[in-house]
């Protein structure tokens, strides 16, 4: 069930004058990751695909901002042994389900402790640029 191209729009004003217009948005990526150095490459990798990006770093101040945002997707990373990805996933589905997640895992435990089970998509870190784009592709609609 695929959606129609995203006609969301902001409205910002013009210099003093007040004058809004109104601006399209592409596809929002929300970014969880509580490694700063990670999360920026990560973050530039999807700019430069296209993607409007949004960060946070930490599970707790993501869930806030997918409360505040409207995102298409969301990429976790959160470098545990899967427990606290796991837990935040589940609350993000919980919240909005059809919003797809996709977790970044570093190796196969994360994957045999049920981390990624709520998951839309997993992808291995060691894969991470061409594999992400790929599956955010293929979650999200053509823009």
């Amino acid at each position: 069930m695929g959606r129609g191209p995203d006609t969301r729009c902001s409205r910002v004003a013009l210099g003093d004058r007040g004058i809004s217009v109104t601006k399209r948005r592409g596809s929002a990526v929300l970014c969880i990751g509580n490694d700063p150095v990670h999360l920026n490459l990560r973050c530039s990798l999807l700019k430069e695909h296209g993607w409007n990006v949004l960060s946070s770093g930490s599970g707790h101040e993501g869930l806030i901002r997918f409360g505040q945002e409207v995102v298409d997707a969301v990429v976790v990373d959160l470098n545990d042994d899967g427990t606290e990805a796991a837990l935040i996933t589940g609350e993000l589905k919980r919240l909005r389900p059809e919003v797809p997640v996709i977790i970044l895992v570093t190796d196969e435990k994360a994957l045999a402790n049920g981390a990624t089970q709520q998951a839309n998509a997993v992808v291995m870190k060691s894969q991470e640029a061409g594999m992400l784009i790929g599956a955010l592709k293929a979650l999200l609609p053509a823009q």
